[in-house]
């Protein structure tokens, strides 16, 4: 006959497989809950995401909400038209595009008109022709082969390269992409006149003698498009005294899309333009520091 000892052994161990069972059948609960919870919760998740402070975050919720098939993602991508990042506001057209809501087109229609950046004007014209609206191609002027416009308080004279393309998008439409944001940047900035593409050496030289200017030329080079993590676009820029063309220094951006996949030239397209318009950006800052 067992002891008392034994007994009460023999019923905790009872009472603890009991409460182990318990357990595990409420986690078993939980698990076949949680699935439905999250596909539920999915687009409030990602409209959240739309606030956070790294435009990283924004930019992979803007593009994730595109997948969603959800109307309500509709009105937070258009708010997002009109975030302070460039990369943002490629990402909700782009996002836009692949949800093709008819309700999205007075949003990207207005945001087209106030829209600064070319790169992201050509995603919202392609969001509009998705949801059955002309948007056109987006790019009226900036183009590699625009004349430039005339700056009286320029400081430094810069001629452009065509651009090395090692990726395997067209030649035509990578110069377009990444002369044009190259272009803005630096007409933003205030300090800089372009020079025309084919001017000569001794035309250089009278402009610069003239106007009492500092020369540079920059060569670019797209780099293949990694698609790893989403999209990463790599942009190197070298630049040169202008017109001798004397080698001074390097600089480069690889900016990275979440979300993006290969085959999605609209995404290719944003960081693209984002790769070029960071590499500008830190031209103009190196630039200040040159003798």
């Amino acid at each position: 006959m067992p002891s008392e000892t034994g007994r009460r052994d023999t019923l905790t161990r009872a009472m603890r497989l009991a409460a182990r069972a318990r357990l595990a059948a409420l986690l078993c609960g939980a698990a076949l809950l949680v699935p439905s919870v999250a596909r539920a919760d999915r687009t409030d998740f990602l409209i959240d995401r739309l606030q956070a402070d790294d435009f990283r975050v924004r930019t992979n919720a803007a593009l994730s909400l595109g997948a969603t098939d959800d109307d309500r993602a509709v009105q937070p991508l258009c708010r997002a038209l009109d975030d302070s990042s460039e990369v943002v506001r490629s990402a909700a057209a782009v996002a836009l595009k692949r949800l093709a809501r008819s309700q999205s087109s007075s949003c990207l229609k207005a945001r087209l008109g106030k829209e600064k950046v070319d790169s992201v004007k050509l995603q919202i014209s392609r969001a509009l022709e998705s949801v059955g609206e002309g948007g056109g191609s987006g790019s009226s002027s900036g183009g590699a082969d625009d004349p430039p416009k005339h700056n009286p308080k320029a400081k430094y004279y810069i001629q452009l390269s065509p651009v090395t393309n090692g990726s395997k998008r067209s030649q035509a439409e990578v110069d377009r992409i990444v002369q044009s944001a190259i272009r803005q940047r630096l007409e933003q900035a205030g300090d800089y006149q372009l020079a025309p593409r084919t001017e000569t050496p001794e035309a250089a030289r009278k402009v610069l003698s003239g106007r009492k200017l500092k020369g540079y030329y920059l060569t670019v080079r797209v780099e293949p498009f990694d698609y790893a993590s989403g999209i990463r676009a790599r942009v190197k820029m070298t630049i040169w005294r202008y017109p001798d063309k004397s080698m001074i220094a390097e600089v480069s951006s690889a900016p990275n899309m979440p979300g993006g996949r290969q085959g999605d030239t609209s995404s290719e397209d944003a960081v693209l333009a984002a790769a070029a318009g960071a590499a500008a950006d830190q031209f103009t800052q190196s630039v200040q520091a040159m003798p």
